[in-house]
């Protein structure tokens, strides 16, 4: 058994299960970085050393936002822990919440009494190794197959808890090969599988009540753990009565107040996720969900969220708006007042954290270059505008030509991608009165790639003809497609660390906002 020291109920148990450890380090700060705070690093002392425990190869989030609080394992991980019958449970009141567990007619009920105190639950439902995951800083809740496919083998993993966080969620780890994986990113971070999606299932959190009335015969994970904790309350009553937050969190929307509890869904691979945000005020008694992969329902309680049914390859997940924001800045935010289907209307580009692809694209002088090559000597902020023939575009490329300066000082260089001819391309540099580095995207290689391309619908086309622009004719390839306005700030490893993009033509990325982005990237 563990030995269990006093810790104040207000601090989150990320302290009391340091505590618990018998480690000698502090307990961390709950001080609530303000909404205007710059974001900085928190690394407490006698933490986990990240370079020294795990495989960091193929990094794939920015190393300078991961903090480090804890010893790795402080916080215990649970593999294969006792069960009881979930009628013979009287440690548990009826409103305590659970996340239940249902693969095929085996169901297994996993207390968040218990997670507070341990984060992974690692156990076998209907003969599939799952992980229940539970992150109190967010209240983020997961469920996810533990089995993966390397090299067309499946493998199976125990994961545990780093000591670490991102976007002020667990960062987990597989036990095999020390590689860091993401509890809300869905995904492996680092080590030899960095960008495997885990395999999700649809989460769904009920009360112990609601779940023993439903499910009579079924199981839940027993207090009997092998660890001396209190299983009898939560820590994080007081955390949740604020927005305060434990640790300062990069890009954070403003859309919702923080700690709003609702749904994330995600869809697609890590590059290019659509991801929405569904408040539980919008849930109401059910909610369907349209999704590129089918329909989504979901329901609530007074103990958080369900996701009844869900399509394959839709990833789900309980959780606080201000990190799922973080995580995914684009994701769309469904409201109660949207209508149905007001979710499919989904907003464009990569997230921040994302690995910026390597396209080829062509200079003004006819020459192809890899954007790979340009990322090495960033930061680099790259642009996408429509072509020469667009007022909004010149304007927007006039206001960075006055910001050069400025950029190069803080250390980046600008780039400008069109599907316009390279040509016309130079003429509108010119027009703009800069000198910055512009490339054609003719065959919207990188427009796809970063999310920001579409196709010009019939309506909107007859406009511009009225207006006699002439946009097939400009385009390299003879289409009516164009790219979103966007703007991406890229660092030296190819990692994205700013984006704007909206569908919206007359909306651009504000210059001194993204200087400041590149700015901050400074070591």
């Amino acid at each position: 058994m563990l030995r269990t020291l006093t810790v104040p109920l207000m601090l989150a148990s990320w302290a009391v299960c340091a505590a618990a450890s018998a480690q000698t380090t502090r307990p961390a700060s709950t001080s609530a970085p303000s909404a205007g705070e710059e974001f900085h690093q928190v690394r407490r002392k006698g933490s986990v050393e990240i370079e020294k425990e795990y495989d960091l190869s193929g990094l794939a989030i920015p190393r300078d936002q991961i903090h480090t609080l804890l010893p790795r394992d402080a916080i215990p991980a649970l593999a294969d822990p006792k069960t009881e019958p979930a009628d013979r449970a009287t440690w548990l009141p009826g409103d305590a919440r659970i996340i239940e567990v249902k693969v095929g007619d085996d169901i297994l009920g996993v207390p968040l009494r218990v997670l507070d105190w341990h984060e992974v639950v690692n156990a076998t439902v209907g003969g599939q190794p799952i992980a229940a995951t539970y992150c109190p800083l967010c209240d983020s809740a997961t469920v996810f197959s533990r089995k993966v496919s390397v090299g067309g083998v499946d493998t199976v993993l125990e994961f545990g808890v780093s000591g670490a966080l991102y976007n002020s969620n667990v960062l987990m780890y597989d036990r095999k090969d020390k590689g860091l994986w993401s509890q809300l990113g869905m995904r492996a971070v680092s080590g030899p599988l960095t960008g495997t999606s885990l395999d999700m299932l649809p989460v769904q959190v009920t009360s112990f009540a609601a779940f023993k009335k439903s499910h009579p015969a079924a199981k839940i994970v027993s207090k009997e753990t092998g660890h001396d904790r209190d299983y009898s309350r939560s820590p994080y009553e007081s955390y949740f009565k604020n927005e305060g937050l434990m640790v300062p969190v990069a890009n954070v929307g403003d859309a919702l107040p923080r700690k709003t509890l609702g749904v994330g869904i995600a869809i697609g691979d890590a590059r290019s996720a659509w991801a929405w945000f569904i408040p539980v005020d919008a849930i109401g008694d059910a909610r369907t969900i349209d999704t590129p992969v089918g329909k989504l329902l979901l329901s609530r309680s007074e103990a958080g969220v369900s996701v009844v049914q869900a399509p394959p390859g839709a990833r789900t997940a309980q959780t606080f708006y201000y990190s799922w924001s973080a995580f995914y800045p684009q994701t769309k935010i469904v409201l109660p007042s949207d209508p149905p289907g007001a979710e499919t209307v989904l907003t464009p580009g990569l997230v921040v954290g994302d690995r910026a692809p390597n396209v080829s694209v062509t200079g003004v002088d006819g020459r192809p270059v890899q954007l790979e090559s340009l990322y090495k000597n960033g930061p680099v902020v790259l642009t996408f505008y429509r072509g020469g023939w667009c007022p909004i575009c010149n304007r927007a490329l006039a206001a960075w030509a006055g910001k050069l300066e400025a950029l190069k000082v803080a250390g980046g260089m600008f780039v400008a991608l069109t599907p316009e001819k390279p040509d016309l391309a130079g003429q509108t540099r010119e027009k703009s009165g800069g000198e910055y580095a512009v490339f054609s995207d003719g065959a919207f290689a990188a427009a796809k790639a970063f999310k920001v391309h579409f196709v010009v619908d019939e309506a909107t086309k007859a406009k511009y003809q009225q207006f006699g622009l002439k946009i097939a004719e400009s385009n390299v390839s003879g289409t009516w497609e164009l790219p979103a306005p966007a703007t991406f700030v890229i660092d030296r490893d190819g990692v994205i660390r700013y984006v704007f993009a909206d569908w919206d033509y007359k909306k651009r990325a504000d210059p001194d906002k993204v200087i400041g982005a590149v700015r901050a990237l400074k070591p």
